[in-house]
Parts: structure tokens; sequence; C-alpha cells
């Protein structure tokens, strides 16, 4: 599949976002613990002879979980700088099971069938065609391996998805899109994988954390926030939205969505 220049723009943007932020993503508390990850190592019926592919790494920290458990974990990234970043954090902490390769989630360099696992946490929403990145996740599964899916969830209400997108969006101009429950069910099905375990997670997002990692110039961080706490009682009430005593934005939460899929 060649690629549109729209989709090579949209990709250059992810690349020049976390080639920026790289280092706050190999620190950020949310990336580098939550039970979320605790969940995706208690689902993956692992083993030591198991070969593994972890797309979109960031900060190499489902890498770090899944090896201890597996033969081996291939770390892939599409921005160098971040996979460099990743490959320091890992060998600092004791990994030595690991191969590293720059790679595109909607083109992966490998072969069909060569992986007994496949991971890929709070990355998807940057990823321009998130059925293409699905369906290439099914070609390099093995028959019966997992894919163990995490990622930041729109809700179904077309305003609250909205509302959603647009604010991570205007923080991270390289978000492309947090799918609906719906949207990621679909993709699981149109590529052949069966959605074995679903569950649903909130997160709590610190507002001054989220927009520093982003590195969010002041003005923008001040009119975003002004968006938010100006948003409908509706949206305000479904994300959690609370305010400082000084009345600033503290806080607000968003869904995520963990996914088992087996390639039959």
């Amino acid at each position: 599949m060649s690629n549109t220049p729209d989709r090579d723009e949209k990709k250059a943007q992810v690349q020049d976002y976390f080639s920026r932020t790289a280092e706050s993503y190999v620190a950020s508390f949310p990336h580098r613990t939550g039970s979320d990850l605790q969940r995706l190592i208690e689902l993956g019926e692992w083993h030591s002879q198991q070969q593994a592919l972890d797309i979109a790494t960031g900060g190499g920290h489902t890498a770090l979980a899944v090896a201890p458990h597996v033969a081996q974990v291939t770390v892939t990234d599409l921005t160098p700088i971040m996979l460099e970043k990743a490959r320091a954090f890992l060998l600092s902490q004791g990994v030595t099971n690991t191969q590293f390769q720059v790679a595109d989630a909607e083109q992966l360099p490998f072969p069909a069938v060569s992986f007994d696992r496949v991971t890929c946490r709070i990355a998807a929403h940057h990823f321009p065609n998130v059925a293409q990145a699905v369906q290439e996740v099914a070609r390099v599964l093995k028959p019966g391996g997992l894919y163990l899916l995490i990622d930041c969830m729109a809700p179904s209400d077309p305003e609250l998805d909205n509302f959603d997108n647009k604010i991570e969006k205007w923080r991270d101009s390289s978000h492309r899109r947090s799918c609906t429950t719906e949207e990621w069910y679909t993709s699981f099905k149109e590529a052949a994988l069966l959605v074995e375990h679903a569950e649903f997670l909130r997160n709590k997002l610190d507002y001054d954390n989220w927009t520093q990692r982003s590195q969010l110039p002041l003005h923008e961080k001040l009119a975003l926030e002004h968006f938010i706490l100006e948003s409908s009682l509706h949206i305000q009430r479904y994300f959690e939205v609370t305010r400082r005593a000084d009345g600033h934005l503290d806080s607000f939460t968003n869904d995520f969505i963990l996914l088992k899929g087996r390639k039959p």
C-alpha cells in the first residue's frame, strides 16, 4: 500500500512531536505505571519461548513489562529519536532480550506469521489509518497469537466524541483520532481478529502535567483551559472536570479501552 502525501505529512507530524517530547514520555508517570499495564500482562498468556512485538513503543514501558515473560521482544517506533530513548531506558533497566527496529505501524517491516504476541499501548490514536494498522498486526501474528491493545477511547456520544478528540488534537497536533468502542470492534472484525476480552478504564489527567508533556505554549494552554471550563455541563460531568481553589482547571478524566484479540 503506497502512502498518500497527506498520510506522509501526518506521520511526519508524529515524528516531529515525539522527537521534541521523547524525554517527557520516557519519564511520564501515566505511561510507565498504571493498572492497564498490569492487566495487559495478566491477560497475555505468556511463555518463555514466545516472540513478541511492541508497536509504537514510546518510552519502552510496555516492552519492559513484557520482556521477562518471553524469549524476545522486538521494540518498534516510527520516530528514531524516540526509539533511541526507549533503547537507553530498557538497557538501563537491565533488559537484554530485545531488538529495535524503526517501523511504521501501517507497514510493518516483518514477514507474515512472525510473532506470538503483539502489543500496542497508548499510541494508536496517532495512526492515520487505524484499520490498516490492525490489518498489519493480523498479518504478522502467528495463528493462535494475541493482539493486546490499549488506547484512549472516545465515547460513543457524538458530542462527547467531538469534545474528546478536539482537546486531544489541540494539545497535540499529531493526534489523529481516539476511536470509539464500535470503531475498534469493526477494525478487529475486518482483520479477522476475534475479540476475546474487553475492558474499559478511566484515567485522571492532571491538566498542568498533561499540557507540559506536550510542550503546549502558555497562550494555547490558557485558551484550551478556557475552552474546557466553558464546555457544556454534560461534557464537564462526563469528563469529571475539576477546578482548583483559584478557579483554574485542575484535572479531568478520559476513557481507555483494552482489547485482547486472537488470530484464529
